[in-house]
């Protein structure tokens, strides 16, 4: 029987002073990694739902630090409300990570670039009970506190380092130490389709029907090539923002079943042909953008000053695609003009919202296509 594709793609991620991360911490993702993904397997919060997830993390070590960066990475759900239906903010059913620690600098240690890096800067976090960026667009919000007495509120979950560490000794190393890339090779391709999205118009930008022909060229022109590995030394090593674009590409694709879950829980099994669909594929696709906000400030990107958006506003056609890629090419300060609340990321790139919206019509064409691939190998 043919293994999954299994690789070690974080030990390729530096510090933006191109220094490597410490063994222990690059260890302590993984494991976070692996032990978030199986203990929110079973949760499903729905489009429809008026709940949120509220995370207790119970300890301030460098693994339960790296447990709150992967909540972080991945707890992200479609019912978060940015804006309210008279379009103003509202900011309800955010994902609530409480953080139980005596640590003073706990602030400092968060911003650590392992940990949160950027994302500390802008989501909200109450600490001592003082609120900073209370009005957040981002749909992650940390609670500081010193003591914790247990809950039995729904969806609360509460993690400690002794559950941590039994559920890393307890699974096969190969499980958690090496990652199934196949997934994020073959969400990666949707990137490739260009101008077959980008000639979209920018009207009805959640309607399934404009899609269609970008569908039938991801599904017989690039689904079907070889899937090769993610990790490529050749462009790896020395290009550190690669790396982190080729990664980004597992974040994105650890939540699939999550999403597809919703999507059959909103729409039912014959969801692509729901008077719904539309609306399950908007909230997804905001949701998206949420999860990959968080995800680009953990990875060191950071959101564009005021002279830089002025610039960029004073900036048209292929000058201002040159701008923003000079913008997010910078190794050591890269920054992303798309790094903003979705009602802003609609003005400013459009194009963003096409992909996030083809990502989301994409999941069951590619888990489909990974189940066949299981079922032959099986055979």
């Amino acid at each position: 029987m043919k293994k999954p594709q299994l690789e070690k793609p974080f030990e390729y991620l530096t510090r933006k002073d191109g220094s490597n991360f410490p063994a222990e911490t690059v260890k302590n993702w993984y494991i976070s990694r692996a032990y978030i993904l199986d203990k929110l397997n079973d949760t499903l919060i729905g489009i429809d739902s008026n709940s949120h997830l509220h995370a207790v993390v119970m300890g301030d070590s460098p693994l339960m630090l790296s447990v709150v960066r992967q909540l972080a990475l991945y707890a992200h759900f479609a019912n978060y409300e940015e804006t309210n239906v008279y379009g103003n903010p509202s900011h309800r059913n955010r994902t609530v990570v409480t953080i139980v620690s005596n640590r003073n600098d706990i602030i400092q240690a968060l911003h650590a670039e392992e940990y949160l890096c950027n994302l500390i800067d802008h989501c909200k976090y109450t600490i001592d009970g003082q609120v900073t960026n209370s009005d957040s667009f981002i749909d992650i919000e940390l609670e500081i506190v010193r003591d914790w007495q247990p809950s039995s509120t729904p969806d609360t979950i509460t993690i400690t380092e002794k559950e941590v560490i039994s559920y890393a000794n307890t699974c096969e190393a190969e499980k958690i130490f090496s990652i199934d890339t196949r997934k994020a090779v073959l969400s990666s391709r949707i990137y490739n389709l260009g101008v077959t999205i980008e000639n979209l118009p920018a009207e009805n930008i959640h309607s399934t029907h404009r899609y269609g022909m970008a569908m039938d060229s991801f599904k017989y022109n690039l689904l079907g090539k070889t899937i090769m590995p993610l990790v490529d030394e050749s462009t790896w090593l020395n290009n550190p923002l690669k790396v982190k674009g080729d990664i980004s590409n597992i974040f994105c694709s650890d939540t699939f079943e999550a999403r597809y879950r919703t999507m059959i829980q909103y729409c039912g099994k014959n969801y692509q042909h729901s008077e719904h669909w539309d609306d399950c594929i908007e909230a997804l696709s905001k949701c998206e953008h949420s999860r990959w906000i968080a995800e680009r400030l953990i990875m060191g990107y950071r959101t564009p000053t005021n002279a830089e958006l002025i610039r960029d506003e004073r900036t048209f056609g292929d000058l201002k695609k040159t701008y923003r890629n000079s913008l997010k090419n910078n190794a050591e300060d890269p920054t992303h003009i798309c790094l903003c609340s979705y009602a802003e990321l609609r003005r400013i790139s459009p194009d963003g919202l096409k992909y996030d919206s083809f990502m989301i019509l994409a999941i069951p064409v590619i888990l489909g296509k990974l189940n066949k691939i299981r079922n032959q190998n099986i055979k």
